[in-house]
């Protein structure tokens, strides 16, 4: 499985810098909302600077989402460990203190 891991590795990369080096010669002004760019940058390092900063977004994006399955984890296993107690506690009473009333409630319903 590493294999193929590597080897598309590989391909994207050689992707990559055959894609750079047909357009190393293209250049193209920079704009972002009324921001501009004074001289015209290659596109690649376009290409490449919008990928970093998708990629940068993702892992922000990803932290959140790992930050909150953790909290949501740890609430649920606090949850967990309460039922567990009350079930231990609940197995320990004996069967003649919960289900069988004391003297005084049934004499005094009798009456």
């Amino acid at each position: 499985m590493w294999i193929i891991k590597w080897i598309l590795i590989v391909l994207v990369v050689i992707f990559l810098i055959g894609f750079a080096m047909q357009n190393a010669q293209v250049n193209v002004p920079l704009r972002f909302m009324k921001w501009e760019t004074v001289n015209d940058m290659p596109l690649w390092l376009i290409m490449y600077l919008s990928f970093i900063g998708g990629m940068i977004f993702w892992l922000a994006v990803s932290i959140y989402q790992v930050i909150s399955l953790k909290n949501e984890n740890r609430k649920w296993q606090k949850k967990t460990r309460q039922l567990e107690s009350e079930l231990n506690r609940l197995r320990n009473v004996s069967v003649e203190d919960s289900v069988l009333p004391t003297g005084s409630d049934s004499q005094g319903s009798e009456a």
